[in-house]
């Protein structure tokens, strides 16, 4: 019995540990950029900006619905996923923009931002992988 209860400690401090990994925002080694606000983040990510000064930026996103990119667009841009969606329909439909591709895994935004030095991207603390750096960490 106390073995068991070990167990389910262990295990539900782990899941607090997952649930708790910061979302960082993130380029190839071989990017230019070296960091980024906040500030810039939304700007680029809301279709504001296009580049960070003389840098073009090509923009990775999440796929809906996924854990991730509601946490990344809640803490940058404090909009929820149906927002963001209102908001990207105005924005094509005005001519205005278009939104970020979209990539299906956390593997796929590592392997295409490793690959374009002028991407940038986002991943749980838990998906970096060597290769790419971590130009923002937020909450």
């Amino acid at each position: 019995m106390m073995m068991k209860k070990a167990i389910v400690f262990a295990a539900v401090l782990c899941s607090c540990g997952l649930a708790s990994a910061q979302t960082l925002i993130v380029a190839s080694d071989t990017s230019g950029l070296t960091s980024l606000s906040k500030s810039e983040v939304r700007q680029l990510y809301m279709g504001n900006a296009g580049s960070v000064g003389n840098a073009k930026v090509t923009l990775l996103d999440m796929p809906e619905g996924s854990a991730v990119r509601q946490s990344f667009y809640n803490s940058v841009a404090g909009k929820s996923e149906s927002q963001l969606k209102s908001y990207w329909a105005r924005m094509i439909f005005t001519g205005r923009g278009s939104p970020p591709k979209q990539v299906r895994t956390p593997k796929e935004m590592a392997r295409t931002l490793k690959a374009n030095p002028q991407a940038l991207g986002y991943l749980k603390e838990d998906d970096l992988q060597p290769g790419l750096k971590v130009l923002l960490r937020l909450p």
